[in-house]
């Protein structure tokens, strides 16, 4: 609908609705679904939808998909209040983890989105408890170069982008994470720049094209120049599903044997149980191969989850379940057998749903990982934990 158009409807429009009847369930519903259809053709008819639908309503439902169309359009500041009013008010989980993604988008577009934590990590630099190895039947005593203690680790996370022409789906984006101990052979720096076109709806659609460079120890660990796409479908009652595909070569600089190529995806699903309960699933796999046969390998893993809210206190705890297992193609030229590894990741974060913090929710954040491997020198378990304040709006 043309601007000019809608200045001269407008008025008579609203005039009419204001002498009119108020419209009935089912006609109610039609112009939803109608509004639902504009978001992805014309989000500005879209939010001028749900705005007349919200005056006479005042459903979250609505409210929602009005402050999702106010994004669309690009009329970011307009979105961010109604989005932090829904967060205002009693909502279930996943419309929460909804909201909060669109302000983290809007957060990430007008300035910076942080994440910032302090934890304890238990192996920092993921040692194997095993003080013997056994290389081609002899056995040796092994004593690790750098400390084995647990240690207290800093983690920064830095996310911005811009869109590159207004309203084109066409961005730039750079994304900085880092972890920082006072052993600095464990510290960790990963920078991933990239540009992205996103087809975005009441579904969600992006190509990227990027560029992740991993620092460890002050060096250069890795270079890996890809190429990904994610899609997600959302449903009516909340629910959504989806999957990722992305490839690109690795380069290691100090470790020429490893150089080859990594292509990975997964599958995810993501189901509304009650207003307060949810239950996620995904499954992944990739294959990495490697220069030499005997680091290439194919990785597998399956995730299940859940998030549990409480009313009265607001308190919210999310749990996730991994299983891993990664299998190597050829015998180690070390070791002098195939490498196997299959481990578990569990992860937990409790956080108070409505305490923000200058835009920042706090959480406590625990996980537990273990990797058992036919090559014990690669066996190993580790946990930390701490405090994270993430960056909402």
């Amino acid at each position: 609908m043309s601007f000019l158009k809608r200045v001269l409807i407008a008025p008579f429009f609203f005039v009419a609705l204001a002498h009119s009847a108020p419209l009935s369930q089912e006609a109610i519903q039609r112009r939803f679904e109608e509004g639902v259809a504009l978001m992805s053709t014309d989000p500005k008819e879209a939010a001028e939808v749900f705005k007349i639908l919200y005056q006479m309503t005042a459903a979250i439902r609505v409210e929602l998909e009005f402050a999702r169309s106010l994004f669309l359009s690009g009329n970011l500041e307009d979105a961010k209040a109604q989005f932090i009013h829904i967060l205002s008010q009693p909502i279930p989980i996943t419309v929460r983890d909804k909201v909060e993604y669109y302000l983290s988008e809007i957060q990430k577009r007008q300035s910076l989105k942080l994440v910032i934590g302090i934890y304890q990590d238990s192996n920092p630099g993921y040692v194997t408890s095993a003080r013997t190895v056994s290389i081609f039947g002899q056995t040796l005593s092994y004593q690790p170069a750098q400390n084995t203690n647990s240690a207290t680790g800093l983690a920064v996370g830095l996310e911005a982008e811009r869109e590159i022409i207004p309203q084109s789906g066409y961005f730039a984006q750079v994304n900085i994470n880092t972890a920082t101990y006072q052993t600095e052979a464990f510290n960790k720096q990963d920078i991933d720049v990239s540009f992205t076109k996103r087809w975005q709806g009441y579904n969600y659609k992006d190509l990227k094209v990027g560029f992740d460079t991993m620092y460890y120890g002050g060096a250069i660990l890795y270079n890996y120049p890809y190429v990904s796409t994610r899609f997600v479908f959302n449903e009516p009652n909340q629910d959504y599903y989806g999957f990722m595909i992305k490839g690109g070569t690795l380069n290691y600089p100090l470790y020429t044997y490893l150089n080859g190529s990594q292509t990975q995806g997964n599958l995810f699903y993501n189901h509304n149980l009650t207003r307060n309960l949810t239950a996620y699933f995904e499954v992944g796999a990739d294959t990495t191969p490697a220069t030499q046969p005997a680091y290439s390998s194919h990785g597998f893993y399956g995730t299940i989850g859940t998030q549990i809210a409480e009313d009265s206190t607001q308190l919210q705890a999310n749990l996730k379940a991994s299983v891993l297992q990664r299998n190597y193609w050829d015998s180690d030229p070390f070791w002098g057998q195939v490498r196997r590894d299959s481990g578990q990741i569990y992860f937990l974060s409790i956080t108070k749903r409505d305490l923000y913090i200058l835009g920042l929710r706090p959480s406590i954040d625990f996980t537990y990982q273990t990797n058992n491997s036919t090559i014990p020198f690669f066996t190993y378990n580790k946990m930390f934990g701490g405090i994270f304040f993430k960056n909402v709006y």
